[in-house]
């Protein structure tokens, strides 16, 4: 999962700071999962690809709305990986992201990245999209680690189809960042200074958590909220 090892060979010493990002619209322009749907109808692996795109835009306007059964849209994008092998999906995960996704990677909130673990800050990724894409996504823009919703694999290490664990979604983000904290040796009880970015107004319970919150390309309600709070707003698409 996460370590703290990168940082700590910054500075020479333990990191006493963390930063926390979510993915999508906040270090990616666009949706990762939406991106990898589209990349795997492109090789076939999805039968009715309009259909699927349909369905994911309708899963796209709930989020935005908060209403998102995120469950059954876990189930809908892990569907056409069902069956298949861990390392069938991982080699068409690296050619997605070297491809599909670094170029469309915000600079500005890459770099953010860079300098809080150039300052000796722990760096993680928290994101509402699946684990096997948040991971080798926050390793390629050098996070120390990401917390996604994990797939569920049979005996055989094929997907069944299923999520499996806290779904890092909404409240659940902050969840799987208290399950981390209490299965490392982070120092963080020790009072590490916490920063978070996001755009999204379902991140607020990690927003209000952190001690410097940023709002990140806001959507309508987050951009609302920052503003009555006095939060730094970020506009790192270009």
């Amino acid at each position: 999962m996460v370590t703290s090892s990168a940082s700590s060979s910054v500075t020479g010493h333990p990191p006493a700071a963390l930063a926390i990002f979510d993915l999508d619209d906040t270090l990616l322009d666009g949706d990762c999962t939406q991106l990898w749907l589209e990349w795997i109808i492109a090789c076939g692996w999805v039968e009715d690809g309009e259909a699927m795109i349909r369905q994911m835009h309708e899963h796209d306007r709930q989020y935005h709305a908060g209403t998102l059964d995120m469950a059954a849209h876990l189930r809908f994008t892990l569907s056409p990986l069902q069956g298949r092998t861990r390392d069938e999906v991982r080699a068409q995960v690296e050619a997605f992201v070297e491809r599909a996704v670094r170029p469309r990677l915000m600079a500005g909130g890459v770099e953010r990245l860079h300098q809080h673990a150039r300052d000796g800050h722990a760096t993680l990724v928290i994101s509402a999209s699946m684990h096997h894409l948040v991971e080798p996504i926050a390793r390629a823009i050098g996070a120390e680690g990401a917390l996604a919703t994990l797939p569920e694999f049979d005996s055989d290490g094929r997907f069944t189809g299923e999520p499996t664990g806290i779904f890092t979604y909404q409240h659940g983000k902050l969840e799987a960042f208290e399950a981390w904290l209490a299965s490392h040796e982070t120092g963080f009880a020790e009072g590490w200074e916490t920063w978070g970015y996001s755009d999204s107004f379902n991140d607020l319970p990690l927003l209000e958590f952190v001690d410097h919150p940023h709002a990140t390309q806001p959507d309508a309600r987050l951009r609302e909220t920052a503003k009555m709070r006095g939060w730094p707003i970020l506009e790192w698409r270009s």
